[in-house]
């Protein structure tokens, strides 16, 4: 075995027990239950590699980067964990069944309304600002909205009006109508918003474009393609908890 073969070998084996010590520190700190698991695909991950490096189908330096890779996306996760932009679902059941269900319905206004404020930003820095005034800075505002009332109500379980839905409500009493209309509005407009933003045309990417006079059709993509199937997921559940609050409002009206 070469100096250079022996040095990427000691690199692995330190790599190695790096991911074990991670491994087992995440264990301890989200796991109560199941702290063994995430050590034992952990062990299995590593096994694997090691077979692979024992009959010559990978080298160590090629284990070394899979483990490194292994290591950042465990951090990745625990970042997302402790920074709460991940929310553990456990809170939800902890409620009552009327409370239960406008947790959920909360939590998940949370997501959308997180993911419908970058949509909105997206928007404007693709198009070069555009499209941010009649499209971009309303879903932009509307989605940070949201995600503020949401948050404010997982976090203190107490409902509260954000800035944008107060506009809503002081224009309507201005005209005479109610806040439950306000609301009505607030929520058609953010359902508004989403469906546009599902169906707009969207430039490609410039190093994806070509012959832009005579294919110019075939240089945009509609925006649901752009979005992520996540976010799309999110997007709707986000819907279908807009429309039921819109039809709450309405039932309670009658």
């Amino acid at each position: 075995m070469g100096y250079g073969q022996s040095a990427c070998r000691n690199e692995f084996e330190r790599k190695r027990e790096e991911l074990r010590r991670f491994s087992r520190s995440l264990s301890g700190r989200h796991l109560q239950f199941l702290r063994s698991s995430l050590f034992s695909d952990t062990e299995n991950l590593i096994s694997e590699l090691e077979h692979e490096i024992y009959i010559n189908c990978m080298s160590y330096r090629g284990g070394v980067d899979v483990l490194q890779l292994e290591i950042e996306h465990l951090a990745e996760q625990d970042f997302l964990i402790m920074s709460g932009q991940v929310q553990l679902y456990l809170i939800v059941e902890k409620e009552r069944k009327n409370k239960n269900q406008q947790i959920v319905l909360k939590q998940i206004g949370f997501v959308s309304g997180g993911a419908q404020f970058f949509a909105g930003a997206g928007v404007c820095v693709g198009s070069l600002g555009a499209a941010c005034s009649g499209y971009g800075a309303p879903m932009a505002i509307q989605g940070a909205n949201n995600a503020y009332e949401s948050g404010y109500y997982l976090l203190l379980r107490r409902d509260i009006s954000g800035p944008v839905r107060d506009a809503y409500r002081y224009t309507a009493q201005t005209l005479g109508y109610s806040n439950d209309t306000a609301d009505i509005v607030y929520g058609a407009v953010d359902l508004g918003l989403t469906g546009y933003g599902a169906a707009r045309q969207v430039l490609l990417p410039r190093h994806k474009s070509w012959k832009l006079f005579h294919q110019i059709k075939s240089d945009y993509i509609l925006g649901w393609q752009e979005m992520s199937k996540v976010a799309i997921a999110t997007d709707a559940m986000g819907s279908v908890a807009t429309s039921y609050s819109i039809y709450s409002i309405s039932g309670n009206r009658e």
